[in-house]
């Protein structure tokens, strides 16, 4: 039975050694694609006079391009594991699950950051977002089960045992019935402070499991109490759905509105830490400005405007509206038809024929509209929440949508995001308790014709003056562990 340092000095080894032969490898299978290129360039005439030739042609294209795919794709997995050994290699893991499936022998699973299987497809690292490794989060014990595949699968929990680890060096090794210890959760929390976020997949709390792993609603709605790592967890929860979504889901498909810019720095660096690519990444107010522009809008104010009234408005009989461009589809709706309804039909059939404006902005007479209403004016982002409903329009390429610092959004915000991204997934974190001014609405409100669910980050991970100062007497024990510690704030 070896010991841990043994196994450490095994996986650190191993992990080093297959660095070197992965970057070769990858530099032979380039200069084999280079190679079939050359040998396709010489060969490539088409021979297309007698019908065996044109058979005889179309099956060596066909071989050909059998043969470009496979090197692709081993180029490719073998990126994704020379990409995994170098993550891995300052901390190959953080965590060991011994368990027991049916009267089988124990198995020790370790887990870190990302997986990593060995040349001879061997799993030395289980990936954290694994569907097993939610048995070291959940803290359960004993005999319990997990899902994968759509099935469940019953397992003894045997032993946790958590780990700090610097490169080859294993530092500390505790076995415990939780998934985190004190001590490990303390040297998290008395980190020097970068001004950047750290990625805290060793430190993950049970109910900050629960919220990462949500995958039973399409809007996700998360209050969290200051410190309750609401941002750490946020960005978990991206790693996560791209970890789940792997084989259909890009980092483009995904969109993270940040308060400012500022928080964007702050948060840099976390996904390619856990192995997966930056999202798109903004602000509300610039996404708006973009969003503006497809519909030939620009300088978009967020203030005094009235996108709650206005979607109530759209609902109302199009009857009732004196305008020349519902005459044409009034006679073949019904009576009580809203204009919600008569505008969709319309804009199709302006599609159909071919008549529809460069700029969406021109369609409508907009001051008309707003005196149909009694509105004085129709503001620029009115404008922009209207025609995203009028003409249907939805954001198509976004999968998922991740929102923090929500507490700052008021009204109108859910009223255009609930209309726009329709098909996407959400997932919303703030602190009510946190909002400047005025009360936070509800935001569950605008998503109801939507499976949601609203969970509560209640418990407070923050250094306290006290914890800090308990800390101080272990700085330098602790001192080599910052690959491993990320802020809660």
């Amino acid at each position: 039975m070896h010991t841990e340092k043994e196994h450490l000095h095994f996986i650190y080894h191993t992990l080093h050694s297959e660095i070197p032969v992965l970057e070769k490898q990858l530099i032979q299978l380039k200069q084999d694609g280079l190679n079939i290129k050359k040998q396709l360039g010489k060969d490539g005439h088409l021979n297309l006079e007698t019908l065996a030739e044109k058979i005889d042609t179309f099956a060596n294209i066909e071989a050909n391009n059998r043969q470009i795919d496979a090197l692709n794709l081993s180029y490719s997995i073998l990126q994704k594991r020379l990409k995994n050994a170098r993550l891995l290699l300052p901390q190959a893991y953080f965590a060991k699950l011994s368990l027991k499936f049916d009267e089988d022998d124990q198995n020790q699973l370790y887990l870190g950051k990302v997986g990593y299987v060995d040349q001879h497809t061997n799993d030395l690292i289980y990936d954290w977002r694994a569907p097993v490794a939610e048995l070291y989060y959940s803290n359960k014990a004993g005999a319990t089960s997990y899902a994968a595949n759509g099935r469940t699968i019953p397992v003894t929990v045997q032993a946790r045992e958590q780990f700090v680890i610097d490169h080859d060096r294993l530092l500390s090794a505790t076995m415990t019935q939780m998934a985190v210890t004190d001590p490990l959760l303390l040297a998290v929390l008395a980190e020097n402070r970068t001004g950047h976020l750290k990625e805290i997949t060793a430190t993950i709390q049970g109910e900050q499991n629960t919220f990462i792993r949500e995958s039973d609603h399409a809007v996700v709605i998360a209050n969290g109490v200051a410190g309750s790592g609401k941002t750490s967890v946020l960005l978990q929860r991206i790693a996560y759905q791209l970890y789940q979504h792997r084989y259909d889901w890009q980092a483009e498909n995904i969109l993270l509105l940040t308060p400012n810019l500022t928080f964007k720095t702050y948060i840099q660096g976390v996904l390619p830490s856990l192995g997966e690519q930056e999202p798109l990444s903004t602000t509300y107010q610039t996404f708006i400005q973009q969003l503006g522009r497809h519909f030939g809008l620009n300088q978009i104010s967020t203030q005094n405007n009235h996108l709650e009234q206005l979607s109530q408005k759209v609902q109302d009989p199009a009857v009732t509206l004196k305008l020349s461009f519902l005459q044409a589809v009034l006679n073949q709706l019904s009576p009580d038809a809203s204009l919600l309804t008569a505008a969709q039909n319309v804009w199709r059939w302006l599609g159909a024929t071919g008549q529809r404006p460069e700029k969406p902005v021109d369609w409508l007479d907009w001051q008309s509209l707003a005196q149909s209403w009694q509105i004085t004016e129709l503001t620029q982002y009115d404008i922009l929440y209207l025609l995203i409903v009028l003409t249907n329009y939805r954001q198509t390429n976004i999968q998922a949508v991740f929102i923090d610092e929500s507490q700052d959004y008021d009204a109108d915000t859910w009223t255009l995001l609930a209309a726009l991204f329709v098909h996407a997934e959400l997932t919303i974190v703030g602190d009510r308790d946190q909002r400047l001014a005025g009360v936070s609405p509800n935001i569950a409100d605008y998503f109801q014709t939507r499976s949601h669910t609203q969970l509560q980050l209640s418990t407070s991970y923050r250094a306290t003056g006290a914890i800090t100062k308990y800390f101080i007497r272990y700085a330098n024990l602790w001192s080599q562990t910052g690959r491993f510690v990320q802020e809660l704030g």
